[in-house]
């Protein structure tokens, strides 16, 4: 199961492990409040399968993790499905459900990639920035995403206006 979980990782299948509280803001706390889960993530005894990963993380309010799984259209959106944390061998990981939604960028949204050396530091980057990101991660082409960003399963936590358009997008960083 975690050759498989692995695999499905590097595929950039929609699964990204590390939950929203796994980022610091410039400040040093967690990036918009957010909570995190730590565990163990040991095997627990009954059947080999599931793990003890603790309570799920919870987001703060008006904040949404999405999946993103189709490239963006010319206006500047894209398609996601909301992802739901799942407990697995590297604690806990989100992933895609349900049906895609169309969303939006805002004209003036603030959109951070994770850098490859972990969450302390999202990136800030341009709208240009981002498309390329987002399709060369979707495409699995690992040449057209060039350090210090890599890619992470498409994962991003997300706000929105009262238009319901992406206020702030951020990269969720896993190892």
């Amino acid at each position: 199961m975690i050759s498989t979980l692995v695999l499905v990782a590097a595929l950039g299948g929609g699964l990204a492990a590390c939950g929203p509280g796994d980022k610091a803001d410039k400040a040093g706390g967690t990036s918009g409040g957010s909570a995190s889960a730590t565990s163990s993530a040991k095997p627990s005894a009954d059947d080999g399968d599931s793990y003890d990963c603790g309570k799920p993380p919870v987001l703060p309010a008006g904040h949404t993790m999405i999946a993103i799984k189709l490239e963006r259209d010319a206006a500047s959106g894209f398609e996601a499905q909301k992802a739901q944390p799942k407990c697995g061998p590297n604690d806990w990981t989100y992933g895609g459900e349900g049906d895609s939604q169309h969303y939006k960028l805002a004209s003036d949204a603030k959109i951070e990639l994770a850098l490859s050396d972990g969450p302390k530091h999202p990136k800030s980057v341009s709208k240009d920035d981002f498309d390329k990101h987002v399709d060369g991660c979707l495409r699995n082409d690992y040449n057209a995403v060039k350090q210090p960003f890599s890619c992470y399963g498409n994962i991003y936590e997300i706000t929105q206006n009262a238009k319901g358009d992406i206020q702030t997008i951020q990269e969720i960083w896993h190892p």
